[in-house]
C-alpha cells in the first residue's frame, strides 16, 4: 500500500505545486515509485515544473469521466522512470467525477509507495475530495499574513475532523527568525522550511525541479525533507542558510523545532 499525502494550503500562491513536483523528484531519487497528482481542477500545472506539458494526451478528467483507463493518463518522467505524473484538467470538473477521484486513489494504492496529490486551494468541493483520499496532510505557508491566517484555518478545519495526521512545510521565508515566528503561532508538526530563493523559480521555468541539482542549496533541503517525510520524521533540527542582503551566507543557524 502506499502512503497517500495531499499538500494543501489555505490560499494560492504559496507553492504548493513547487513543493509537490520538489519533494516528488526527491522521493523518487530515494528510489521510491512515486505518483503525483495534479488535483488543481481548472488550473492545470504541475506538468510545468517537471518538464513534461508537451508529454500530456489525457488528463484526469478523461479517466474521471470513464474515458480511458488509468495507464492512458499516466506520463512517466523523462529520466526518473519511477516517478508519475498523473495531469491536471483545464475544466472544472462535477460532483460524480470528484467521488470517481476517491475511487482512482484506492485503485492505484498497490501500485506506489507514494502518492503525493497536489490539492486545490481554497475551501471548496476539490479541496475536501483531496483531503479525505489522503492518509496524511502537508500544509504549505509563507511568512506573508493572509497564508498564515488562511493556513491556521485550514488546521482547525481539519484538526476538527480529526483524521489525518498534518504537518507544516514553510516555504519562501528570507529572514530565519520568520520561521521561528511561524512556529509559535501555529500548533502543528514541522516538516521542512525553503527559503526565498531565484532558482527555485529558474529550475521551475525550466522544466528541472532544483531538487534535480544537489550543489545548489535549496535542492539539498528539498532532499532532506523528502527523507524526513519517508522516515515520518518531524519536529527535527534543521540548518536553515542565514541571509546576508538576500545571498545566502555560509553560516547556518540551527533551530530546534
Amino acid at each position: 500500500m502506499s502512503r497517500i499525502i495531499t499538500i494543501t494550503s489555505g490560499k494560492g500562491g504559496v507553492g504548493k505545486t513547487t513543493v509537490t513536483a520538489n519533494i516528488g523528484i526527491s522521493l523518487a531519487l530515494k528510489g521510491y515509485k512515486v505518483c503525483l497528482i495534479d488535483a488543481d481542477f481548472g488550473l492545470r500545472n504541475l506538468d510545468i515544473p517537471l518538464g513534461l506539458s508537451n508529454r500530456i494526451i489525457l488528463d484526469i478528467s478523461d479517466y474521471l469521466q470513464k474515458l480511458c483507463s488509468f495507464n492512458h493518463i499516466v506520463v512517466k518522467h523523462r529520466t526518473l522512470k519511477n516517478l508519475h505524473l498523473v495531469p491536471g484538467s483545464k475544466k472544472q470538473v462535477t460532483e460524480v467525477e470528484f467521488l470517481s477521484f476517491v475511487e482512482m486513489l484506492q485503485e492505484i494504492d498497490s501500485l506506489y509507495d507514494f502518492i503525493l496529490i497536489d490539492s486545490p486551494s481554497g475551501l471548496e468541493s476539490g479541496f475536501f475530495y483531496a483531503i479525505n483520499g489522503a492518509d496524511e496532510v502537508i500544509i504549505v505557508a509563507t511568512p506573508d499574513k493572509t497564508a498564515l491566517q488562511d493556513a491556521d484555518r485550514v488546521i482547525g478545519i481539519l484538526e476538527s475532523q480529526n483524521k489525518q495526521p498534518l504537518s507544516l512545510l514553510v516555504n519562501g521565508y528570507k529572514h530565519n527568525q520568520e520561521v521561528d515566528n511561524i512556529l509559535q503561532l501555529l500548533n502543528i508538526n514541522i516538516l521542512g522550511a525553503i527559503p526565498s530563493d531565484a532558482d527555485i523559480i529558474a529550475a521551475n521555468n525550466k522544466g528541472n525541479p532544483i531538487a534535480l541539482n544537489p550543489s545548489l542549496q535549496s535542492g539539498v533541503m528539498f532532499r532532506k525533507i523528502a527523507s524526513n517525510l519517508s522516515k515520518h520524521h518531524y519536529n527535527q533540527r534543521i540548518d536553515l542558510p542565514s541571509y546576508n542582503q538576500n545571498f545566502f551566507t555560509h553560516r547556518n543557524l540551527k533551530l530546534s523545532f
